[in-house]
């Protein structure tokens, strides 16, 4: 690949070769912005894991937050909603090519034993078909992070008078928590027929950030997920 290629900023002269550094600056590689970025991230990603802040204790095996609200937003309602897979729902999870074998002989629990519904079914971002999450969330105060640059406390507040339960974060918002990789989303049968057999294989695998495909008959809910890698030591 031409030298050029992996320059932000870089003039050339009138022979069409590269002039010295422009007057905005040195021109800074590409390659070593996203190297600072990715050792950034992975630090912070190796230091939730094995460190976690006064008062509170590390989750061991990590659990995983199925989140809704506003990426934009440091606090939001509505936690009551929110799930958790207390393990990597992925590796448990059936396999695109599995899918008409898992229907057409109506089974009722997957090979790891959680319940099967075709009708309310999640999926991940390369198609696997996943278990449900548990709802209901604890009021307390975790440590979450999206493995990237930040690691918050994330409190879910006491449920108010109506049931409602309220989250907040003490640094950053919730897209800053976000894994982006990792994409998740809950399909109902909206009585049209709608099944884990209209997915697409094509519409696989997401890209980090996007949103889940749709399925034909169902209505789709997209969820954020979050890595959980400690509470509150209480």
């Amino acid at each position: 690949m031409p030298q050029h290629h992996g320059r932000i900023i870089q003039q050339r002269n009138s022979n069409g070769d590269s002039d010295n550094e422009s007057e905005e600056g040195p021109a800074i590689p590409v390659r070593r912005l996203l190297l600072a970025y990715t050792l950034a991230a992975g630090t912070e990603y190796v230091l939730s894991q094995n460190f976690v802040r006064p008062g509170f204790k590390r989750l061991h095996p990590m659990q995983f937050f199925a989140a809704l609200g506003d990426p934009n937003s440091q606090s939001g309602l509505g936690a009551e909603k929110w799930g958790v897979w207390e393990s990597d729902p992925g590796p448990r999870g059936i396999p695109f090519d599995q899918f008409d074998d898992t229907i057409s002989n109506g089974r009722k629990v997957s090979p790891v034993g959680w319940e099967i519904d075709p009708k309310s079914f999640w999926l991940e971002e390369h198609g696997i078909w996943m278990e449900a999450p548990h709802y209901n969330l604890q009021p307390g105060r975790y440590l979450v992070t999206g493995g990237r640059l930040r690691t918050s406390v994330l409190t879910i507040h006491p449920s108010d008078e109506n049931g409602v339960k309220k989250w907040s974060l003490d640094g950053g918002v919730l897209y800053d928590v976000t894994h982006l990789p990792c994409r998740s989303a809950l399909y109902v049968d909206e009585g049209n027929g709608g099944s884990p057999l209209n997915a697409r294989q094509e519409d696989f695998p997401v890209t980090p950030g996007a949103l889940m495909p749709e399925v034909d008959g169902c209505k789709k809910q997209d969820y954020a997920v979050l890595f959980v890698t400690g509470v509150e030591d209480v």
